[in-house]
């Protein structure tokens, strides 16, 4: 994603940039590609692609070269932004903070390989609606995307992006909703005030726990987008990970975890992680970042094996900024 504006109501890429050099193909994959992103995230019609040709400038991933510690000299942000390392003793119970009323329902949704994640995006951006619990409008099921760390000679990079007194879990869910009040499509929820709000869900991989049965949906889902652009339609609520009772949360005001890192965010995230197998954490890292056959190395990531797998992408824990976190409950873990 990039950050964009409004200009003669025309998204347009940041101006400053405009002037800076293009990448050649063997830099970034194919113009098909970065389409297939920027329709997931931000749902762009094809006719408004070519205002966005110079979106090679701004090219990000996981890379040392391209990473998360440079995204700060491209995209602009001030003090909110996501994940942060939540201190148990310095979040404040809030007994206003109702559940969050959501519907389980299963509904189409495409799984495509980006080259840097397997996104799960809904076919139709207004079936599901979430409310209730921190948020005081309606928001509507987006899109959903798992952050998780490499597995490497039988140890495991932790990739949860947020982490609870420094401890880091193995992975992490994000749920991604836009809000359906204010704003009519999802694109301008995506650069606007109280535009999104993203569920979080914490994973926790041991080769003490037991297969997750319906963690297993995952996993072969993964199995079927292996390369860049593949993708497949799977009907399932996006929900189906979440524990049965949502009314124990914690929730803070943040930012996307990746590019454009849009500080529009309401984060709500469960205390109690869901657990996997250390086997189901591994088969995570079978989807590649390059195209299938490809001589290329893979540029999207930074792996120990140097591989083209697609793992270890996941941001830095950001500062709090004298930010509150609030949970829904007392009693905490």
């Amino acid at each position: 994603m990039m950050l964009i504006r409004q200009i003669n109501k025309i998204p347009f890429v940041k101006k400053r940039y405009f002037n800076s050099k293009l990448l050649t193909s063997t830099e970034i994959d194919n113009k098909s590609y970065i389409w297939c992103f920027f329709e997931s995230h931000f749902g762009l019609h094809r006719k408004n692609f070519h205002y966005f040709h110079h979106l090679y400038t701004s090219y990000w991933d996981y890379s040392k070269e391209h990473g998360p510690d440079h995204w700060q000299e491209i995209w602009e942000f001030k003090n909110c932004q996501s994940p942060i390392d939540i201190i148990k003793q310095n979040i404040e119970y809030d007994n206003s903070l109702k559940p969050l009323e959501l519907i389980t329902k299963p509904i189409q949704i495409n799984a495509r390989n980006l080259g840097f994640n397997i996104s799960f995006l809904a076919d139709n951006f207004k079936s599901l609606v979430l409310c209730g619990g921190p948020l005081k409008y309606n928001y509507a099921f987006r899109e959903m995307h798992f952050h998780w760390g490499e597995v490497h000679k039988g140890k495991c990079n932790l990739g949860c992006e947020h982490t609870f007194d420094g401890k880091r879990f193995a992975a992490e869910l994000h749920v991604v909703h836009w809000n359906t009040d204010l704003y009519e499509t999802d694109m301008q929820a995506m650069r606007s005030k109280d535009g999104l709000t993203v569920i979080g869900l914490l994973i926790d991989a041991s080769d003490l726990y037991e297969q997750n049965k319906e963690f297993n949906f995952i996993n072969e889902t993964f199995r079927k987008v292996l390369y860049p652009n593949e993708h497949t339609i799977i009907n399932i609520s996006p929900y189906f990970l979440f524990p049965s009772c949502v009314q124990n949360y914690y929730t803070y005001s943040g930012s996307l975890t990746i590019p454009p890192l849009s500080e529009n965010v309401t984060w709500v995230l469960f205390p109690d992680p869901i657990r996997i197998s250390f086997n189901q954490l591994s088969d995570l890292s079978v989807t590649h970042s390059v195209e299938k056959n490809s001589q290329q190395k893979a540029r999207h990531l930074s792996t120990e094996a140097g591989s083209t797998i697609i793992t270890n992408n996941f941001r830095p824990i950001q500062p709090l900024n004298n930010r509150i976190v609030r949970s829904s409950f007392k009693n905490l873990i």
